[in-house]
């Protein structure tokens, strides 16, 4: 049960799943342990227009990456004005750090809210990354990792994403 689209989470568990061992062997990636990419987004909504904002992570994505995106998005925000971000229930989306900064965030005017648990369909940048993923990036396999950040740029830049 693997999708391309979104993620799928064994239920209750919080926990990615992963395809067992003995239907993985003989599959082997183009470019081996050379490296990872990943991606940082959200979607600002002003009025009826759309901005991707990213942030292009090498290698994992971990709670401290979460941390400093959104400490660069709070600095951004507008005395006077609410900003609302709207988190999954990814386990690097919530924890002890999170609630440290989140009063300095709300003074800031930065909030944080978290979506019901299995509700993809709820957060809006889901469909971005569909079209990121399955329109302007259609190709599923790349020779090298550069090569796949080539291309990731390349649909960013279609898109007229910003890099933050």
């Amino acid at each position: 049960m693997l999708s391309i689209c979104s993620t799928w989470f064994a239920r209750g568990r919080g926990k990615q799943f992963e395809i067992p061992t003995r239907w993985r062997r003989g599959v082997s990636s183009r470019w081996g342990s050379q490296g990872r990419i990943n991606l940082l987004g959200s979607l600002s909504l002003h009025g009826e227009q759309q901005q991707l904002e990213y942030r292009l992570l090498d290698g994992t994505c971990t709670r401290t990456e979460v941390v400093t995106y959104l400490e660069t998005l709070a600095k951004q925000c507008q005395p006077n004005e609410l900003t609302v971000v709207v988190l999954d229930n990814a386990g690097f989306h919530k924890g002890g750090e999170m609630e440290r900064h989140r009063a300095a965030w709300e003074q800031q005017g930065l909030y944080l809210r978290y979506l019901p648990a299995y509700c993809p369909f709820l957060n809006l940048i889901e469909g971005t990354w569909r079209k990121l993923k399955g329109f302007l990036m259609p190709r599923r396999c790349y020779n090298s990792l550069d090569e796949l950040k080539e291309a990731l740029l390349a649909a960013l830049h279609l898109m007229q994403a910003v890099q933050l």
